[in-house]
């Protein structure tokens, strides 16, 4: 049977047609089913203690160990097993909130004058230095995650500590919703924040004192 080459023409032009149709039906885009969480600062407090306004605060480094400081978020898989979500991202990387969330927090409980991220210049007059470190995450005896750290208050001239502190905080067992893992965060800076304000605020009362006793 012989076939023109018109024939022919037509037929290799919907072979190509039906090929590209299949390709665009493999190809075009699908929904993406990222989630975007944030932490979120806590509420202003319902009876504040007296602003210490003329106080800079240095708050940094704050450091958190470094596969926590991403835009994935952890899935907590079980005993042995971590594994970043495919789908669970924070809005920026863990350790950029950590730090904005806990300044919030302290302004709020402080009223300071100025919270300056370190490094800070000496122009800056720095009062109070406040550094923080976060330890990896672990699974306690009762099997729920856990983690915690320590936040020092420094002389910013000398770096001397003048008060440490450690601290501890309960994330939950073997997979936790996202959702509530950065609840669970967010409330425990808000604790954290507390905690460091007044160990500031006894700090920089009797750093006032001597000042004016000098």
């Amino acid at each position: 049977m012989h076939m023109s080459k018109n024939v022919t023409g037509r037929a290799a032009g919907v072979a190509v047609l039906l090929a590209v149709a299949a390709g665009c039906s493999v190809l075009e885009p699908r929904p993406d089913g990222s989630r975007y969480f944030m932490l979120r600062s806590m509420p202003d407090p319902a009876s504040p203690a007296p602003p210490l306004e003329d106080l800079v605060l240095g708050l940094g480094p704050v450091t958190v160990p470094a596969y926590l400081d991403q835009n994935e978020m952890l899935d907590l898989v079980g005993p042995y097993e971590l594994k970043y979500s495919a789908q669970n991202r924070w809005v920026e990387p863990l350790g950029d909130q950590i730090y904005h969330t806990l300044a919030n927090n302290l302004h709020a409980e402080l009223g300071a004058d100025a919270i300056v991220a370190h490094p800070w210049y000496a122009s800056d007059g720095v009062d109070l230095q406040v550094d923080v470190s976060f330890d990896p995450i672990r699974l306690d005896p009762s099997g729920a995650w856990s983690g915690g750290g320590a936040w020092v208050v420094r002389n910013p001239e000398t770096r001397v500590a003048l008060e440490r502190n450690s601290f501890d905080f309960v994330l939950g067992t073997d997979s936790i919703p996202p959702e509530d893992i950065a609840r669970g965060i967010s409330d425990e800076l808000g604790q954290l924040a507390t905690e460091i304000a007044s160990g500031v605020r006894r700090h920089y009362t009797r750093q006032e004192t001597q000042r004016r006793n000098e």
